[in-house]
C-alpha cells in the first residue's frame, strides 16, 4: 500500500464527508498508508491535471470522487460515488437548478472510466447506472458498500425523534416529502418530533415554524452518530443516490428507517428498512406505526477495515470484476 495514492478531492459534506471519517480512522490505525492528496481541493480540471503528476510512479493509484486517473498508476480504481453524473432519460429534470460547473463535470466523469481498471460502485443500483452510460465498463464493476461503523451504544432522547438526514438540494424535493412525514405523525397521533439536518431558511417556512420541527443545521460527521444512537426512527424518501449513508447508519445503529421500496434501500439497509410506498399518505403512516418495532443493530455490516484493505491493497484487477 506504500507505494499507493488516494485522490479525496470534492464533496465537503453528506456522504463523502462520511466516507472521509472512515478512511481517516482506518489510517489513523493502518501499518501501511496511500499517499492521500486532494484534501480541501475542489474537482476541478485544474486539480484533474495537477493530480497525475502527484501519482506518477505509484503502483497504485484511487480515485475516491468519480473521477478516474487518466495515466498516472500502474493501477488505477476509481469511486463511482454521485447517481447525478448517471441519471437515466426520465431523470434529467433533476439537473435543473444545478451549477453549470456540475453538468459540465459529467462527460469528463463518463469519458474517464475508459482509463479505469476497476470501477467500484457502492450499490448494485449505481453499478447498473453506470453500466446503461458506459456500456463498455461492464466487465470492470465491482460492487463494494462504503465503509461505516458505529458510534456507540443506543441512548434514550428526552422525546422520541424520526431523524431526517439529509443536505437539502435542490434535485431532493425535500419540503414536500417533509409535509407528507409531518402529516403521517398527526394521522398516528405519535409523540414524534422531526429533527432535520438543515437551517430554518432551506427549509419551507410553514415546515421551519412547524412546532414538530427541530432544523439542526449542517451537523458534522462526529456528531451525527449521536443523533442516529437516539433516533425513534429515520426518514430517507430519496431514490436517487449512489449509496445512501442514512440506510447505512440505521442499520448498523439499530434504528429503523422509513424509506421508497427499492432494490437499492432493501440491500443496504437490510432488515432496518421499513418500507413504504412515496406518495402514498396511507402507506407512509402505516410504516411509521411499524417503527415501534426494534431493530437488532448490525454493527459490522459495513466493515472499514475489510473495505479499505480490499481497495487499497495491490492485487491483480482481475479479480475486481462484476460481482
Amino acid at each position: 500500500m506504500s507505494n499507493a495514492v488516494l485522490d479525496t478531492a470534492g464533496g465537503e459534506v453528506g456522504g463523502a464527508a462520511r466516507w472521509r471519517s472512515e478512511l481517516d480512522a482506518y489510517l489513523a490505525a493502518a501499518e501501511s498508508r496511500p499517499v492521500v492528496i486532494g484534501r480541501s481541493q475542489r474537482l476541478t480540471p485544474s486539480w484533474l491535471v495537477r493530480r497525475e503528476a502527484k501519482a506518477r510512479g505509484a503502483g497504485l493509484v484511487v480515485a475516491a470522487n468519480s473521477a478516474s486517473f487518466a495515466f498516472g498508476g500502474a493501477q488505477r480504481r476509481v469511486l463511482v460515488r454521485n447517481a447525478l453524473h448517471f441519471l437515466y432519460p426520465d431523470e434529467q429534470h433533476l439537473l435543473r437548478g444545478l451549477p453549470r460547473s456540475f453538468k459540465a463535470q459529467i462527460p469528463v466523469i463518463r469519458g474517464l472510466l475508459s482509463r479505469a481498471d476497476l470501477i467500484v460502485a457502492p450499490t448494485s443500483a449505481m453499478a447498473d447506472r453506470v453500466r446503461h452510460h458506459v456500456p463498455a465498463a461492464r466487465g470492470r464493476i465491482a460492487v463494494r458498500a462504503h465503509p461505516a461503523s458505529p458510534s456507540g451504544p443506543s441512548v434514550t432522547a428526552d422525546r422520541p425523534f424520526v431523524l431526517v438526514p439529509i443536505v437539502p438540494a435542490s434535485y431532493k424535493d425535500l419540503g414536500p416529502q417533509l409535509s407528507a412525514l409531518l402529516e403521517a405523525i398527526a394521522r398516528t397521533g405519535r409523540d414524534l418530533r422531526v429533527a432535520v439536518t438543515a437551517m430554518p431558511g432551506q427549509l419551507p417556512r410553514a415546515i421551519a415554524a412547524h412546532p414538530s420541527v427541530d432544523a439542526l443545521g449542517m451537523v458534522p460527521t462526529s456528531s451525527a452518530g449521536l443523533l442516529w444512537r437516539s433516533a425513534a426512527a429515520g426518514f430517507f424518501p430519496l431514490t436517487v443516490e449512489a449509496f445512501g449513508y442514512p440506510l447505512a447508519e440505521a442499520r448498523i445503529h439499530g434504528v429503523p428507517v422509513l424509506s421508497p421500496d427499492t432494490g437499492q434501500a432493501r440491500e443496504v439497509a437490510g432488515p432496518a428498512l421499513v418500507p413504504f410506498q412515496r406518495g402514498d399518505g396511507d402507506s407512509l403512516a402505516a410504516a411509521l406505526e411499524r417503527c415501534a418495532e426494534p431493530v437488532a443493530p448490525e454493527p459490522d455490516a459495513f466493515d472499514p477495515r475489510d473495505y479499505f484493505r480490499w481497495l487499497l491493497e495491490t492485487r491483480d484487477p482481475a479479480e475486481g470484476g462484476e460481482r
